[in-house]
């Protein structure tokens, strides 16, 4: 599965909006202009559908912080965003 990683092996998607976005599994995102993220949680992969047990917000030290174009954020081995929600900016999301 990691080896995907580096490939996208379910492919990427923009995120530009501010909708709530569900049942992603993204284990890394790269900003695309100035973006402030309200809301990213997840937790292992095997538990898509179940609650969230991170908070990445929290745990990437991003809250209530404008990110940067090009800033990269990779979730740790084995755990990837399951919901997502922007308050502004984009962020192009890898699966």
């Amino acid at each position: 599965m990691y080896h995907e990683r580096l490939t996208a092996g379910a492919g990427s998607v923009l995120i530009a909006d501010t909708t709530t976005r569900t049942s992603q599994a993204i284990y890394a995102f790269i900003v695309q202009e100035d973006t402030v993220i309200a809301t990213a949680q997840g937790g292992t992969t095997e538990v898509i559908a179940s609650p969230a047990e991170v908070d990445f917000v929290t745990e990437f030290g991003i809250s209530g912080k404008t990110l940067k174009q090009g800033a990269l954020f990779l979730c740790p081995k084995g755990e990837t965003i399951q919901t997502i929600k922007l308050t502004s900016g984009s962020i192009i999301a890898y699966k």
